[in-house]
C-alpha cells in the first residue's frame, strides 16, 4: 500500500468486527512507528495496549465509573479549544450532525448522544484498545512529536489491512485508566486508540468527513 493510500483510505472507524489482530503485526506497527519524528530524539510518547480480558477489565471499569457518577477530576488538558471561533465551530457541528444523523441519532436525543458516546469506552468492540500517554514534564513540541507517532500508528495500520479510531474520549476518565493500567502520575493520558477489522458496511463506518481545500490554509511564498 502507498502512503497516499493509506491516507486516503484512513477514517475514524466507530465499529469493529471481533477478529484478533496478530500480536506480531501490532509489534510491527508499534516498532515501525517508533521512527517518527521527534525533536532532539526525545522519543516522548509512552503506549498501553490491551486486549482480551485486559481491554475489556478496562472498559468495564470506566462504564461502571460512568455509571457511578464517578467522573473524577476530568480531562488534563483542553481536548476543544475553550471557546469555539469560525470555522472551526461550524465544522464540530457540521460533522457531529453527520455522525449521528446516519445513526438516527435526532436533534435533542440526549440519552442516544450519551450512548453512542459510551461505545468509545468499549473501544468500538475492537479487539485491540491502546492508550497514549506523555511525561507531564514535556513541553508543546513533544505533544507535536506525540501526535505524529499515533498518526504513524495508524497509517501503519491501514497497510496490515486494520483500522483504527483515536479517541480523545479516554482523557475524560484518565483517573481510572491510570488506576486500571498502573500508568504513572507523571503522565498524562493523552488519548485512546481502538485498533481492529473494520465493518466497512457498517452504518456508522461510512462516515467520511470532508476537507476544506488547500487555498483555505495554505499560503504560496514564491519568488
Amino acid at each position: 500500500m502507498r502512503v497516499s493510500e493509506a491516507i486516503a483510505s484512513r477514517r475514524s472507524m466507530r465499529m469493529f468486527k471481533s477478529n484478533p489482530v496478530p500480536r506480531a503485526d501490532l509489534e510491527w506497527m508499534i516498532s515501525t512507528a517508533s521512527r517518527a519524528a521527534s525533536n532532539g530524539n526525545l522519543q516522548p510518547w509512552r503506549l498501553n495496549v490491551t486486549s482480551g480480558k485486559a481491554r475489556e477489565r478496562l472498559s468495564a471499569a470506566i462504564q461502571k465509573a460512568i455509571d457511578g457518577n464517578d467522573h473524577g477530576p476530568g480531562a488534563e488538558y483542553d481536548v476543544y479549544p475553550r471557546k469555539f471561533t469560525e470555522p472551526y465551530d461550524s465544522r464540530r457541528k457540521t460533522v457531529g450532525k453527520q455522525l449521528y444523523g446516519i445513526l438516527g441519532i435526532g436533534k435533542g436525543d440526549a440519552a442516544g448522544m450519551a450512548r453512542q458516546m459510551r461505545k468509545n469506552y468499549d473501544f468500538f468492540d475492537a479487539p485491540v484498545g491502546m492508550i497514549l500517554s506523555v511525561d507531564r514534564g514535556m513541553g508543546n513540541g513533544q505533544w507535536v512529536d506525540c501526535g505524529i507517532f499515533l498518526d504513524q500508528l495508524m497509517l501503519l495500520a491501514r497497510e496490515k489491512g486494520l483500522h483504527t479510531c483515536p479517541q480523545a474520549a479516554f482523557s475524560r476518565f484518565q483517573h481510572v485508566v491510570r488506576r486500571e493500567l498502573g500508568i504513572p502520575d507523571n503522565e498524562v493520558v493523552i488519548c485512546g486508540l481502538a485498533v481492529g477489522y473494520a465493518d466497512p458496511d457498517a452504518v456508522p463506518n461510512n462516515l467520511i468527513t470532508e476537507r476544506a481545500p488547500i487555498g483555505d490554509f495554505t499560503h504560496w511564498h514564491e519568488g
